[in-house]
């Protein structure tokens, strides 16, 4: 039967660096356009430190939502910044190097 088969295996995808989006948020007021990015499988890294903490809870609340939805996922780079990416672009060879280039270890 089908009960326990093993997960498929993502497939790995690459994206240039300049298809990567860096955006400094203040306010929730861009919480659509950074979901609408996410659906069109650009990766986004979102700077929280001038964001006041109820705000910046609804866009990570809300972006999570969008990411689950389209098989995405959530990086913690450092404190307050994010990378918001598709899984098959995060396992790409560019966004690793990001990752291990910036992410606070």
């Amino acid at each position: 039967m089908g009960l326990f088969n093993k997960k498929a295996t993502i497939e790995t995808t690459n994206v240039d660096f300049e298809d990567l989006k860096f955006f400094r948020v203040q306010d929730s007021s861009g919480i659509y356009e950074y979901a609408e990015m996410i659906m069109h499988r650009y990766p986004i890294v979102l700077n929280l430190s001038d964001c006041l903490i109820p705000e910046a809870n609804e866009v990570l609340m809300f972006l999570t939502g969008v990411l689950y939805a389209c098989d995405g996922e959530i990086v913690k780079i450092q404190d307050k910044i994010y990378l918001m990416a598709q899984k098959s672009d995060l396992n790409g060879p560019t966004l690793q190097k990001f990752i291990q280039d910036y992410q606070k270890k």
